[in-house]
């Protein structure tokens, strides 16, 4: 091969690797993205407020609990109307334990939830639950992310992890 083809070669596969890098870098602040609107989640239902909760669910989301056997709770009117006053009365923890963009631009993770219900006596809930693993899928709605599926049900949180590829 002669220099100058190989000087071609090489900075070919300079910008090859800028790119992928480049590409790397905003796949991960995509992620990251996400993981800031789910610590926004928590926080906003800890203010009990299920207005600005129901703000961050998506307009067509399936929310499966544990305790919701025959998962009726699709769409965010729904959710509101069953779930809606648990926001009220309970505090919740989420630790984002795995993560991953989807091709389709959506994100998925894996969480452990952790529910602790209302009131508080001498600095502890009356009553906390925990879900692991729990998986939430989330997609960006203009400059907002939005929660269109969560499960605390083991077994449906299993299955949706295979699924999305997070084993």
């Amino acid at each position: 091969m002669s220099l100058p083809r190989r000087s071609a070669v090489m900075v070919s596969l300079a910008v090859l690797l800028l790119v992928q890098e480049a590409s790397a870098q905003s796949q991960g602040a995509h992620a990251a993205s996400a993981r800031e609107a789910m610590a926004n989640y928590v926080v906003t239902w800890n203010r009990h407020n299920t207005a600005e909760w129901a703000d961050l669910l998506a307009d067509d989301v399936w929310y499966h609990e544990t305790t919701d056997r025959v998962q009726r709770m699709r769409g965010k009117e729904t959710v509101l109307k069953f779930f809606g006053d648990v926001v009220t009365i309970s505090d919740i923890q989420w630790d984002v334990v795995q993560i991953k963009e989807m091709p389709d631009g959506t994100v998925s993770a894996v969480v452990r939830h952790v529910s602790g219900h209302l009131p508080k006596v001498n600095g502890k809930y009356s009553a906390s639950f925990e879900s692991f693993p729990a998986f939430t899928r989330w997609r960006k709605s203009g400059n907002s992310w939005r929660m269109f599926y969560f499960t605390s049900h083991k077994g449906s949180a299993l299955d949706a992890m295979r699924k999305d590829g997070l084993e």
